[in-house]
């Protein structure tokens, strides 16, 4: 099953940031804020992407794993109530991991499909994919020494996640960080799949992709919103990457 993003401002404190998969290990229980939504069983799966808001509740005896796919780091949660409603957390293990290539694709794909849950035949092979993954992981032996330009990458690659809708510019962020902007350049260039200035572009264009998906905003708030000041120009770039304008691509989900 998928969760479909919530959007109300009410629900912002139960807004989980990272998108999770929870995994219904023994019982049953449902979503206190989904009335109409069937309870899961042993066995079966709930997929709740970035941002979107899920309580999870029973009135049985149920043991939950959830896996929290974090940009640095995969956890695992594991929830067990014998008496109380409200599950809480009983032990949570976090694996250093980089939601990257194939983890994220299938991430990004699972998001887009919250808007159609009945595509199960797409939707189970995404998820089986994603718990083979996740396995791997957990079979990883953890680095004992990871070279600090590779941390700084990270690092850095977290923090532009973090403050996209900031004026950023390879200057200002090398700044940050304390090092050189040609310095920061060759970071990327060992480390990544891109230059600065595109992997900008294109956490940018990937939370606008998100935005128009899941809010109605008018389009020129949406650039604002993913720091860009000319909506014009913004509008190019998405065009260039995704090979519609905004509008034609919040159409879709309307």
């Amino acid at each position: 099953m998928v969760c479909q993003p919530t959007t109300l401002p009410a629900l912002r404190q139960l807004m989980y940031r990272p998108p999770r998969l929870d995994i219904v290990l023994r019982g049953e229980y449902g979503n206190q804020l989904e009335k109409t939504q069937r309870r899961l069983t042993e066995g079966e799966m709930l997929f709740i992407p970035a941002r979107a808001a899920n309580l999870a509740v029973s009135d049985k005896p149920v043991m939950l794993l959830s896996l929290v796919f974090a940009p640095s780091w995969l956890g695992l949660l594991f929830y067990e109530n014998r008496t109380a409603s409200l599950l809480r957390p009983t032990r949570r293990i976090e694996l250093p991991h980089l939601q990257r290539g194939e983890g994220e694709a299938m991430l990004t794909a699972l998001t887009h499909l919250s808007r159609s849950p009945q595509e199960q035949n797409i939707i189970q092979p995404l998820v089986l994919s994603l718990l083979h993954l996740c396995r791997n992981v957990v079979n990883t032996p953890p680095d004992i020494c990871r070279p600090r330009t590779e941390f700084l990458y990270h690092s850095i690659c977290n923090w532009v996640q973090d403050n996209y809708a900031q004026p950023l510019n390879r200057e200002s962020v090398a700044q940050f960080f304390n090092i050189t902007a040609n310095h920061q350049s060759r970071l990327f260039t060992q480390h990544g799949t891109m230059s600065f200035v595109e992997y900008v572009r294109w956490v940018r264009m990937a939370k606008a992709r998100i935005m128009l998906q899941k809010y109605h905003l008018p389009i020129n708030e949406v650039a604002l919103r993913c720091g860009y000041q000319d909506s014009d120009y913004f509008c190019r770039l998405f065009r260039r990457q995704f090979g519609l304008t905004p509008g034609d691509y919040s159409a879709r989900f309307q």
